[in-house]
């Protein structure tokens, strides 16, 4: 056992050495190791690495024995952190119930297409009990009362109003697939603990009303000087362009809501996207600027001696610098990239002006373990490493450079350069693109952005609630000013090949292009620099996986109430449907099939079909056709709807039609033009439903038709063409499909339900669930399962991939686990 223990020392030893990490970097490492665990450890044991790390550096002796001590105290405290967030979450029994409660509202709403969204806190329940979820942040949305006249009458919620409201909860359970947005993960580092909506509209009789007194914070007063600016700016720019609108009120209170989806496209095209909200660059400038004025001031006149003699000019410069950059993150949201901002010029500020810390790195780390202290989270998102990696190439580049103030413009896109490498890595990583015109649009936006836009906002947001004719005037000027530049934008944006989409790096593809980087950028030449180029190659250069000859994929994505399903044969991709509109210009599109198709490098469609023109199948269908070359489009839509007419090339799909590709056989089952219309629903009559058959195996896609088209395809169609392994459900799993009739000429192994986590349907219904049960055949479910992939291979069983239950983090729900 001895001899075990003195290995892993001389181990530990070794690592540290070669590693030689500053004290603080051990705590953002800790907590690395702890999110990447399936499970959390018990009470008992996190609080035994709390102990052991604090006797281990009470007693131990050296800098190993202190970096372990730090380690394992860092881990068992975020193992307890994360193990309070996960209890506060409500369980599986308060959902889909009314429950009236009282409370107040926590943060400036947003206002949605026919109605409000915003943070609720529950003090108490007017039915109080053990079930109660009070003292806990939820997620509201309030569809009903908010008509023009009611809003006149009673308005909408504001920061701090304390109401008595009437809620449905749910557990806060996202979407899953693979390469996108973890809302989970979101709501758990936020605190949000439900989601729901408000039953009813506004008034004592609906039993959703205002309550008599105000909850007064540091936080509400916050937020409601956020809303105070926002109808300000709204009222100074009501004629103005709206994109140039959102941006400006996004730049002066954080509100990245403001501005229209479309653009955010055209920001990460063009990677300028952590300009267009209150970025770190802002923060740390204004910070700057701070410390500046009143260094100065400071070492006038006008400041008593007697202050000086107590505090040291730089010590006093620094302590308001860092001050004002957090009142600015306060009325900007407080958001968690503001966060780090400021942790970080506290931690540098405090570090430069004791003089007890000279090295950059040790500074970096020391903020990001302070960044890691408050925020456990803070690791796991794309900014945090963005930040630090951005920071660190420039202080590497630079480190041997000599700045010469007749090469300033040489040396700032020299810095500039250092940067964009630096962050090509990540950027595959997280977003898999790169923004090829990224440098161009930076070195035109950041100065411009950072040195006029967002100090004439914040300017002109103060003067127009004390000088409003003056504060509207500024506005206009500044409005002015980002159309000009959203116009440079979105010609950048619409060049070709204005990103380079790659599929999310390999652990060993990523190490290769980091070590090519650091080669890139290093002071001295260790080796050839042409070396650093290659050994981004691999990561540059690398193809979408796909499946090999004789193989079939299918992707189910988890879209919500809706379908987005990706059929993949050797050489050729698919997309069946495109997804819900969630509300607003927010669809399946942007926020699922992009980010996913680009995960896996994908960079064209050859087809998309849309099965018919609900908004739940439509939905994110222009997005990706902005996003993606799509060779063509096949649809039952009208001739002038706006899929077929943005559409390069445009086929109806009609029984018959079929094509192939490779060794698949590709073709269309319904509509025919004497198929039976439907007068609840005359949409999902024309459904097309289309028939994949391979070597590996058979799909069958159906849109949502209804028994009367399954009716039609059993007499039109002899029982072989309708056979299949594989079945996407129709209609989500409502009662008006899935006859028993259709599923015994199907006979499908495997079953896809597409369905939204406890949608107002109610799909799938339970008596359709009990119908494919007792056929045997077994069930997949996207409410549950996640994005659900089933690769086929001639000869093999198929492969299932649940994203979403399979070998999940441990902050993920799985709502099948209580039924």
């Amino acid at each position: 056992m001895e001899n075990w223990l003195h290995q892993v020392a001389a181990s530990w030893r070794q690592v540290a050495a070669v590693a030689g990490l500053p004290l603080a970097a051990v705590v953002p490492l800790s907590a690395l190791v702890v999110h990447a665990l399936p499970q959390l450890p018990g009470e008992y044991f996190a609080w035994l690495l709390v102990a052991g790390g604090a006797a281990l550096g009470l007693a131990g002796n050296g800098q190993l024995a202190m970096k372990l001590a730090v380690a394992v105290l860092a881990a068992g405290t975020i193992v307890l952190r994360a193990q309070g967030a996960l209890a506060e979450r409500i369980g599986a029994s308060h959902e889909g119930m009314v429950m009236p409660v009282i409370g107040y509202v926590e943060q400036l709403p947003q206002a949605l297409d026919q109605g409000v969204r915003f943070r609720f806190h529950i003090d108490s329940c007017v039915e109080p009990g053990n079930d109660c979820p009070a003292a806990r942040s939820i997620q509201l949305s309030w569809y009903q009362g908010f008509g023009r006249g009611q809003r006149r009458e009673i308005g909408a919620p504001r920061p701090g109003e304390r109401w008595r409201l009437a809620v449905r909860l749910k557990r806060p359970v996202a979407l899953v697939n693979p390469g996108t947005f973890d809302g989970e993960l979101r709501a758990l580092e936020e605190g949000i603990t439900a989601s729901g909506s408000v039953v009813g509209g506004a008034g004592e009789q609906a039993g959703n009303f205002r309550l008599p007194g105000q909850h007064w914070s540091v936080g509400t007063v916050l937020e409601r000087c956020r809303m105070v600016a926002r109808d300000a700016i709204a009222v100074a720019l009501a004629s103005a362009d709206p994109a140039a609108r959102g941006t400006v009120i996004a730049l002066s209170i954080g509100d990245q809501a403001a501005i229209p989806a479309h653009w955010w496209r055209v920001f990460n095209q063009t990677g300028i996207g952590h300009l267009m909200s209150i970025s770190g660059l802002h923060i740390t400038m204004l910070a700057g600027l701070v410390v500046a004025l009143c260094r100065r001031l400071l070492s006038s006149r006008l400041v008593p001696g007697v202050v000086l003699l107590r505090v040291p000019v730089p010590t006093l410069a620094w302590a308001i610098g860092v001050s004002a950059a957090f009142l600015y993150s306060g009325l900007a949201g407080w958001g968690v990239p503001a966060q780090r901002t400021c942790w970080m010029l506290a931690v540098a500020g405090g570090a430069l002006v004791s003089g007890r810390t000279r090295s950059v790195a040790s500074i970096l780390a020391l903020a990001a373990g302070v960044v890691t202290v408050f925020d456990p989270w803070a690791v796991l998102a794309p900014g945090f490493w963005l930040s630090f990696a951005a920071v660190g190439a420039i202080v590497l580049f630079g480190s041997a450079r000599r700045i010469r103030r007749r090469r300033l413009l040489a040396e700032a896109v020299a810095t500039q350069w250092a940067a964009t490498i630096a962050l090509l890595p990540l950027g595959a990583l997280f977003f898999s693109s790169i923004s090829l015109v990224g440098p161009l649009a930076n070195a035109v936006a950041i100065p411009l952005v950072s040195i006029v836009i967002t100090p004439l906002t914040l300017a002109a947001t103060a003067l127009a609630l004390v000088v409003p004719p003056l504060g509207a005037l500024l506005l206009r000027l500044a409005a002015w000013c980002t159309s000009l530049l959203l116009a440079l934008l979105d010609w950048a944006a619409a060049l070709p090949l204005a990103t380079w989409t790659v599929a999310r790096p390999e652990p060993l593809t990523l190490a290769l292009a980091v070590a090519g980087c650091a080669l890139l950028l290093a002071p001295a030449a260790l080796l050839p620099r042409r070396w650093g180029a290659g050994l981004l190659m691999p990561m540059l250069a690398a193809g979408p996986s796909g499946p090999a000859a004789g193989e079939i994929w299918v992707t189910a994505l988890d879209v919500g109430q809706g379908s987005a399903v990706l059929v993949e044969v050797p050489g050729y991709r698919l997309l069946f449907d495109a997804g819900p509109v969630y509300g607003g210009e927010l669809e399946a599109g942007t926020r699922v099939i992009t980010p996913y198709l680009r995960s896996r490098g994908v960079g064209r469609l050859d087809a998309m079909v849309i099965s018919h023109a609900d908004t739940d199948h439509t939905g994110g269908a222009l997005a990706v056709l902005g996003n993606f070359p799509v060779g063509w489009v096949a649809s039952s839509l009208a001739v002038d709807h706006p899929v077929v007419t943005g559409a390069a090339r445009h086929f109806a799909c009609r029984r018959g039609e079929e094509w192939t590709w490779g060794d698949a056989d590709f073709v269309f089952l319904s509509p025919g033009d004497d198929d039976p219309v439907s007068r609840k629903s005359p949409t999902n009559a024309r459904s097309c439903v289309l028939r994949v058959t391979t070597p590996a195996a058979t799909v069958v896609l159906t849109g949502d038709i209804e028994v009367a088209q399954e009716r039609m395809l059993l007499r039109t169609l002899e029982p072989a063409a309708l056979k299949a392994d594989l079945l996407v459900v129709p209609h989500h799993g409502s009662t008006t499909s899935s006859s028993e009739r259709f599923l015994a000429a199907v006979a499908p192994a495997l079953a896809v339900f597409q369905a939204g986590y406890r949608n107002r349907y109610r799909h799938p219904h339970p008596k359709v669930l009990a119908r494919y049960r007792d056929a045997g055949i077994e069930i997949l479910r996207s409410d549950w399962h996640g994005a659900i992939t089933i690769r086929y291979r001639r000869g093999h069983e198929p492969h299932v991939e649940r994203t979403r239950i399979d070998m999940p983090p441990y902050w993920r729900i799985n709502p099948g686990s209580d039924s």
